[in-house]
């Protein structure tokens, strides 16, 4: 490690202001950040409590001089800067000098560290940053830092910190995306005496992702790679049909460090232009290369944003290649030969899943077609050459109504699960989306809408008082399951379904860590989940309305709208996130056959409800055409 220097006041001032020391995940930021700048290929990270009591960092990285550790504790000191040229200039991912002062003002604090073993270490302790304490002990070539009672002497702070586990979140969410940057270093991460994280040094990108965030999420990636003259990047990129609805899989590094920049963002998504439904997202895995004179770190007190030199050219050349690389993955995903398919074999694009014998071979537009429809959550059957399609059932099929209740205008179906709904038992305070809206009925005037027929197996046309009406059958029983399951659940009416042979769930450690978190709120749904040992979890009971559905599915879906939403405590969002999922597993699906009384019963449901023309994600239902307006078309006004 290069001589500490004490820096002028000029300069000092010219360093971005903020606080070093926000929260525990700030301290390990901090630490390991430096172990990576000494060079270090192992770094153990041990926190108890989720930092709060405890934050200790292990690294074999160069070590310091007793000079340089007795510096290093001085405010604004640092090792990073020599010349003021370099401020603008950053090789380094820590540069700001007070940063081990900061923390051990706040802490009682403890350094290790050792640059030849033959000379020993250096022991230095220190309490709320009072004079340290020094010892000569004997100690590898490397660093340890231990924090010990983090805001022991400001109370104010200490009680503004979150839970044990939120804080503990944010800490094993930032080694992830340290991990990512660098797949070259062993990350250890000990939480209360229980190893969580153990990433081996010498992984390539695509198996530190796998180790990450799973293997399921690899699949799903497209290599990127460009080398220009002084701009290179690599990464990984999500197949067009593998979007998602949020996004919390999209990491952009620059010269090894977690950055947001808009110019980036806006390109990864000018090179998806047309490959995304409306509000889908891509997957990414970014890592950008740049001589340090071409961007500016000090945008940020925290250095997570950035300022391009260059903008308009890079964003030309990523999009450019972007583009390239997702034709290309494409072109080897639905339009490979199969047998070419199977002897590429890489499972970043997804081929080489071959299909049974004797199979006939589906077009490559129908295959396009089912991962588009899985990803919009239809069950979708393709028909093959010299098949036929089945026919199938409803998801909680509607009643079949009788005369009387086609004929008689406001009357729902016997027996259907929305009729008269009671009203909630409880709700949450505030504006609340579980009261019922000040909206019109569907049909003006309590009118019936009477079923014609079906359009495409997806839309119902019924005829309404000098009307036709289209309807998207898959959204209109969406938005009616999902009132009755919102009602259900405010009546304490849900019922749960306990499965004979548990549903063992596979989850990446961030999953899993939000899973164990919000474990009481899956059961207030009806979700009994247990752990089972390693990154499994079984799934005992579920919500009877999912006994017959993709409870995994599910459950994932739940899991990554929850790393949106779970952790503000936006509980009433949460739920209302839930009853959506569960909604649109159980709903008639696009492509399923309805006979005229189940189209009849699904139109009487939907009239009786008070609600907008939307489903819960924001569709509309139902499209109308006067007959004024026909009229028009045929010509038949004067």
């Amino acid at each position: 490690m290069a001589l500490i220097r004490i820096l002028p006041e000029e300069l000092i001032n010219k360093i971005a202001a903020g606080e070093v020391v926000e929260r525990p995940a700030s301290v390990v930021k901090e630490l390991v950040e430096n172990s990576i700048d000494a060079g270090a290929d192992q770094i153990f990270v041990t926190v108890n409590e989720g930092g709060k009591a405890l934050i200790s960092v292990l690294d074999n990285g160069a070590g310091m001089s007793e000079e340089d550790a007795r510096n290093s504790v001085l405010r604004h000191a640092t090792s990073k800067l020599k010349t003021e040229e370099d401020l603008f200039a950053i090789e380094s991912l820590g540069f700001r000098g007070e940063a081990l002062a900061a923390i051990a003002s706040v802490s009682r604090f403890e350094l290790c560290t050792c640059r030849d073993e033959v000379e020993g270490g250096l022991m230095l302790s220190l309490e709320g940053g009072k004079r340290p304490k020094e010892v000569r002990i004997g100690f590898p070539k490397g660093t340890k830092i231990t924090v010990s009672d983090l805001f022991y002497n400001q109370p104010a702070r200490l009680k503004f910190l979150k839970s044990l586990k939120t804080e503990y979140h944010h800490i094993f969410d930032l080694l992830l995306r340290l991990a990512i940057a660098h797949p070259e270093i062993q990350f250890k991460l000990t939480q209360d005496k229980q190893l969580v994280l153990n990433l081996p040094k010498g992984q390539d990108l695509l198996e530190r992702i796998a180790d990450c965030y799973g293997p399921e999420i690899a699949k799903e990636l497209v290599p990127i790679n460009h080398q220009e003259s002084y701009l290179s990047f690599q990464g990984y990129f999500s197949h067009p049909a593998a979007a998602r609805s949020s996004k919390r899989w999209q990491q952009t590094y620059v010269n090894g460090r977690s950055v947001k920049n808009q110019t980036l963002t806006q390109a990864v998504y000018e090179g998806y232009k047309t490959l995304l439904m409306k509000n889908m997202h891509p997957m990414f895995f970014l890592q950008l290369t740049l001589p340090p004179a071409e961007l500016d770190v000090n945008v940020h007190p925290a250095k997570t944003e950035i300022r391009l030199k260059n903008p308009t050219l890079i964003h030309t050349i990523f999009v450019e290649t972007l583009q390239q690389s997702l034709k290309e993955a494409s072109r080897r995903r639905f339009f490979t030969p199969e047998e070419e398919a199977e002897a590429y074999g890489n499972p970043a694009f997804g081929v080489g899943e071959g299909r049974h014998q004797g199979e006939p071979k589906a077009s490559a537009p129908a295959k396009l077609f089912v991962e588009l429809s899985d990803q919009m959550g239809f069950e979708t059957k393709v028909i093959l050459p010299g098949k036929t399609a089945p026919k199938a059932p409803l998801a909680k099929s509607p009643t079949v109504p009788s005369p009387a209740a086609v004929t008689q205008p406001g009357r729902a179906v016997p027996g259907s699960p929305l009729l008269e709904p009671e009203e909630p038992a409880f709700s949450f305070t505030g504006p609340s989306a579980f009261t019922k809206p000040s909206a019109t009925h569907l049909g003006q005037g309590a009118e019936v809408f009477s079923a014609i027929g079906q359009l495409a197996q997806k839309y119902i046309l019924a005829q309404a008082e000098g009307r036709l009406v289209l309807v998207d059958q898959h959204s209109a029983h969406e938005r009616i399951r999902f009132e009755e399951i919102r009602t259900d659940f405010y009546g304490q009416k849900l019922e749960t379904h306990g499965l004979m042979l548990p549903v063992i769930l596979t989850l990446p450690p961030q999953d899993g860590l939000l899973l164990e978190q919000h474990q009481g709120d899956f059961a207030k749904v009806g979700f009994g989940i247990e752990p089972f040992g390693g990154n499994d979890y079984a799934v005992k009971e579920v919500p009877s309305l999912l006994k017959d559905k993709d409870v995994a599915a599910v459950i994932k879906e739940v899991l990554d709208e929850m790393a949106q939403f779970g952790r503000s405590g936006r509980m009433e969002i949460f739920f209302n996130e839930v009853f959506e999922k569960m909604a649109c597993h159980s709903a008639i699906r696009a492509g399923q056959t309805l006979s005229l009384p189940e189209m009849q019963s699904l139109l009487n449901q939907l009239v009786s409800l008070d609600l907008q023309v939307h489903c819960p994600h924001g569709r509309p239902v139902l499209v109308e055409i006067s007959l004024t307006e026909l009229d028009k078309r045929f010509k038949r006004t004067v």
